[in-house]
């Protein structure tokens, strides 16, 4: 029995496949988050995606659209306004989108660093059940 979701990857590009996190249960919380973003702001995002996993490796996106929000634990985020899509990288190009949050100002608050911690937590997680075999079944 499947017991992940079929509809996980977001868009495979030659240099990168975007796929969303899910959790045990199958729920994707950044998919949720996304869809319930504003239709403008969904596009932007889609739009980023494709353009990074269609980029050769190596290819910095500007800081307006992508950056790292965690150097110790590589977690990045996408910035489609002030939506902040967390992910980060895996063998084989994978990018895994794990949670998202609006962001509340200029600098992360309590609040935001929050959702940083739940992002770690998501990727913690996806490393222990792929290395388990459970992840991709």
């Amino acid at each position: 029995m499947r017991k992940y979701p079929l509809d996980y990857v977001i868009y495979k590009g030659p240099t990168y496949i975007v796929e969303w996190y899910y959790m045990q249960d199958g729920k994707m919380p950044a998919y949720e988050y996304f869809q319930d973003m504003e239709e403008k702001d969904q596009d932007r995002f889609l739009y980023m995606v494709k353009y990074f996993a269609d980029s050769s490796k190596g290819t910095k996106l500007p800081a307006t659209m992508y950056r790292i929000e965690d150097s110790t634990e590589k977690i990045y985020a996408f910035k489609p306004r002030t939506e902040r899509l967390f992910n980060f990288m895996y063998k084989g190009g994978k990018v895994i989108i794990t949670n998202a949050y609006r962001k509340h100002s200029q600098k992360m608050d309590k609040q935001d660093r929050e959702k940083l911690k739940v992002a770690i937590k998501y990727k913690k997680d996806y490393l222990k059940r792929v290395k388990e075999g459970i992840y991709y079944e």
